[in-house]
């Protein structure tokens, strides 16, 4: 606290701030019987951090707490109100007060009554210099089972929460591996599983205070891993501290993705700030120091530096303050289109669109249906778009960077998105997640990002398509010259996919079941095939005739493979091994080897529904300006456009608010694939399909944008008629592209059983939750969703157990009730969806566009499921009585606005300007370049 003391004797401002803020403290009691924190920290002499911890119980919480809403308050005033605040740990109560949630005395108070019930926890906290997955392996070796992660500090440093002689165990065994771990001097635990009571007498105290009320500001938590919204229980939430990890790196990304960008400490030391940095390293993001605190770090960007103490390990730093866009840009209208375009694109840096944009522009979209014209075509295509982007490693550790280049890339051509799909998000995916060391595939990845070699993905088996669960294509490992040799054992077993015909070095990513040289048949492993040369196809490698797929033409062939001889290295082994003696060593389970080798999958299922979504609203910009120019000859109004007609607007509005929500979700999926590549599921159970075992929530976002987005283009198609068929168009190549991701990715019908089922064996017991009154609460429609959830797990639940108790077999319990569990997987995932509109909302400035495009989808999506709503009786009649009149006024609330959306939403005229299509608004610019994209 001496750093508070010598920052407050060089500031006035500050001084000011604290001692208004002790004397609140003092006038309010809310500190019991402490001394002064006013007397002591602004005197002559104040204590240090250790002084103050051997003083009065409560006495050094109270002094940080007031310390960093002193320090809000200075901040607040010399840079204005914040966006959004961030908690950590201890740094709730500040960031409760800060936000207006009550008082500085009740969060005092509340303080002071934490204090109290960690003077009575036993436990201890070690700070460790590794990773969070290191950490929980090191916990698990050496603690009993009793050390947990308790902090996330940075993607180098944690905190270990457990008994003390537990955390010895681990620092000895860290200490050996090379690793800094030192013991934090506090003579308790937090953030631990096993202090569920504590938890419990902390509530306690808060409820016996004054009641905490709506926060005025945005509070992101650490601990929560979200931003708290109105219908939080922030007494329950605030003590969930107690038992709960903090993780910052996982919510300083979600801040980034809600467009926060620059941020500041609030609150004595600069450990937090630092960490801050460390996370958002190579974002572009800034993080200042404390004021007045003479680090340096004025302005770091996305630079941490290391450092230790128990302020850092304990989030004893309060608050930082988020400050967004809005401090970099002149006006709200650019402020509302620069946040938007984040959303629907992404946080680059400025130049990452432009670039992809003048790539794509470079070669003119070509129908080119026959193989020996597309191939080139697309080669050329590929080529350029590869030379916009950075290298392998660089995009794929960038989610809002992987999908931007999907999305772009399948709205100028879709089948040039598919072939980003196969060949730089699931190949070159493999090779970064699954290479047993760098330099293995570390050439083959060189030459991919040159365009010098192409790549696919085949995991599919013409026998047992949609399913991966067992794979009949077989690598047998030969020791004397340390390689695989794949065969195709059945018909059954054959691979089909996309290959290029395109002459040149070609390979893929093969998707077979190990076998180690005593014949032991091991798990599903991935493997770098090289399929052909300058020459043709490479020995072993038997290429079908090009299969026809009218929906998305490629060269798709059958591939069979006859002793075709791949390198150890080649085998992308993860932490699996081989010995001297061909003996195959895997610490997972055939299921969990499974279940790792197809995680690609879940970097697929991060970006692919941004795609679907640009997909969607480009759909329905086209349709948009097909139906203004194109004029009516009926009788009923000659020469009016057809987009004055209530029926193909109802339609064409409808899509565009469609797309928007399917956006919001999109974004989000980015969100999870943040936090899912930090996880590692092992263990999870595979049902009926893998997928949801890889991610649940992302298998759920893939399958359930994959339905909308077909949807709302097929309508788009529809309304616009001969023009709507025309492959020149390319309405039908984005129907052909959401469409192929029904079965590909991941079988969206098998991802809904497994959600349904998995939904099924951890429902617990409650009643249904309450649905607001009113049909225009935000809140409405994901209420609505929630209860229906509830509904039909109850009904699913009843199902299997009266089935069960007839002694029926699995098959003979699930069999009549796959189309139950899917609807129940379905129900989850539009949810999740639902719950994304109010979410985006809260982090977009206020605009009347947005506004009324969230209310119209919602509206919509509770229009569509009216029928099952009422059947299942989630909803009365009486309920959705409104419901017609409700969507006419959402139509007419964004009519006015219709000009503006489309802009947002319509990508730069010359990478998709069809045939016959209007090439822009009326009055708008020739070549639009969507929302906010400086060349």
């Amino acid at each position: 606290m001496q750093v508070l003391s010598r920052a407050a004797a060089r500031d006035g401002v500050l001084r000011r701030a604290l001692r208004a803020v002790y004397e609140e403290i003092d006038a309010s009691a809310g500190a019991g019987e402490l001394p002064s924190p006013a007397a002591l920290l602004l005197g002559a002499e104040p204590p240090g951090g250790r002084e103050l911890a051997r003083g009065p119980v409560g006495l050094a919480q109270v002094a940080h707490y007031g310390a960093a809403v002193a320090w809000q308050r200075v901040l607040a005033g010399r840079y204005g109100p914040p966006d959004a605040l961030l908690a950590v740990s201890f740094g709730e109560l500040a960031a409760l007060t800060a936000a207006g949630a009550w008082t500085v005395g009740a969060g005092a108070r509340a303080a002071y009554g934490l204090a109290r019930v960690l003077a009575r926890t036993p436990g201890g906290l070690t700070l460790i210099g590794c990773g969070e997955a290191r950490a929980a392996e090191l916990a698990v070796r050496a603690g009993g089972g009793r050390v947990a992660v308790g902090c996330v500090n940075s993607p180098r440093e944690c905190v270990l929460g457990g008994p003390p002689d537990r955390l010895a165990a681990v620092e000895r065994l860290a200490a050996d591996q090379g690793l800094s771990a030192v013991r934090l001097h506090l003579p308790f635990g937090s953030h631990h599983p096993e202090l569920g009571r504590q938890r419990g007498e902390f509530e306690e105290v808060l409820r016996g205070g004054p009641p905490i009320g709506p926060t005025a500001v945005p509070v992101y938590s650490a601990v929560a891993g979200r931003c708290y919204t109105p219908a939080d229980d922030l007494a329950a939430r605030a003590a969930d501290c107690l038992v709960r990890p903090a993780h910052l790196p996982r919510i300083l990304a979600l801040l980034a993705a809600h467009g926060h960008t620059d941020y500041h400490e609030a609150g004595p030391g600069s450990a937090l700030g630092r960490n801050a940095a460390d996370c958002l390293r190579g974002t572009g993001a800034r993080v200042h120091g404390a004021e007045g605190e003479g680090t340096g770090r004025e302005g770091t960007e996305g630079a941490g530096t290391e450092g230790k103490g128990a302020e850092r390990a304990h989030g004893r730093a309060g608050a930082v303050t988020g400050r967004g866009v809005r401090t970099v840009v002149e006006t709200d209208e650019t402020t509302a289109g620069r946040a938007l375009g984040e959303l629907l694109h992404g946080r680059h840096h400025p130049g990452r669109l432009p670039r992809l944009h003048r790539a794509l522009a470079r070669h003119p979209y070509r129908v080119a249906e026959a193989a020996a014209e597309r191939e080139p075509y697309l080669y050329r295509r590929l080529r350029a778009l590869l030379r916009a982007l950075p290298a392998a490693a660089e995009l794929h550790a960038d989610p809002d960077g992987l999908a931007a280049a999907l999305a772009w890339a399948a709205v100028a051509d879709p089948r040039l998105g598919m072939t980003v799909v196969t060949q730089s998000v699931l190949g070159q995916g493999s090779l970064l997640r699954l290479a047993g060391a760098p330099e293995d595939v570390g050439p083959e990845l060189g030459a991919v990002d040159a365009g010098d070699l192409r790549i696919g993905y085949l995991v599919t088996e013409a026998g047992r398509a949609s399913s991966h669960l067992g794979a009949g294509t077989v690598a047998e490992f030969r020791p004397e010259r340390r390689e695989f040799v794949l065969r195709t054992a059945e018909e059954a077993d054959v691979k089909f996919g996309g290959v290029p015909q395109y002459p040149g070095p070609r390979g893929a990513v093969v998707i077979a079941r190990a076998v180690d040289a005593a014949g032991r048949a091991g798990g599903v492993f991935a493997f770098l095939v090289r399929l052909a040369d300058h020459d043709g196809p490479r020995p072993g490698v038997l290429l079908s005739p090009p299969v026809p797929v009218g929906a998305l033409p490629l060269s798709y062939h059958r591939v069979r493979f006859d002793g075709v001889r791949v390198p150890e290295a080649h085998w992308l082994r993860d932490d699996a091994g081989l010995d001297a003696h061909g003996h195959l060593h895997d610490p997972r389970t055939p299921e969990d080897r499974l279940r790792r080798t197809l995680a690609v999958g879940q970097d697929l299922w991060g970006v692919l529904p941004t795609a679907l979504a640009a997909l969607a609203r480009q759909s329905a910009v086209l349709a948009v300006r097909h139906s203004r120019h194109r004029e009516t000859r009926a009788a009923l109004a000659p020469g009016t456009p057809l987009l004055a007609h209530r029926s193909q607007q109802r339609a064409l509005l409808g899509a565009l608010a469609d797309a928007f929500a399917l956006s919001c979700a999109a974004a989000r999926a980015r969100e999870l694939l943040t936090a899912a590549r930090e996880s590692d599921a092992a263990g999870a159970e595979s049902g009926f399909a893998p997928w949801a075992a890889v991610s649940r929530p992302l298998s759920a976002y893939k399958a359930h944008c994959a339905d909308e987005a077909e949807r709302i283009i097929a309508e788009c198609q529809r309304r616009c008629g001969h023009a709507g068929l025309a492959d020149g168009n390319r309405l039908a190549g984005y129907h052909g592209f959401a469409r192929s991701f029904d079965p590909a990715g991941g079988d969206s019908r098998l991802i809904r059983y497994d959600l349904g089922r998995a939904l099924l064996a951890e429902a617990g017991p409650g009643g249904p939750p309450p649905v607001p009154a009113g049909l225009g609460d935000p809140g409405w429609w994901p209420a609505v969703l929630a209860r229906h959830q509830h509904t039909l797990t109850g009904r699913l639940r009843r199902a299997t157990a009266e089935r069960d108790r007839g002694g029926a077999t699995p098959f003979e319990v699930w069999n009549p009730l796959l189309d139950r569990a899917a609807e129940l997987g379905a129900t989850y995932a539009a949810r999740l969806a639902a719950e994304d509109l109010p979410r985006a909302l809260a982090a977009l400035p206020p605009d009347g566009a947005t506004d009324a495009l969230a209310h119209l989808a919602a509206l919509r999506a509770a229009d569509r499921a009216a029928g099952a709503l009422l059947r299942h009786r989630t909803l009365a009649p009486g309920e959705l009585a409104g419901l017609e009149n409700a969507l006419e006024r959402g139509y007419d609330r964004l009519l006015p606005h219709l000009e503006q959306v489309e802009r947002a939403f319509a990508f730069p005229d010359d990478i998709v300007l069809p045939e016959g299509f209007p090439s822009s608004l009326p009055e708008g610019p020739k070549t639009p370049s969507g929302p906010e994209f400086p060349e």
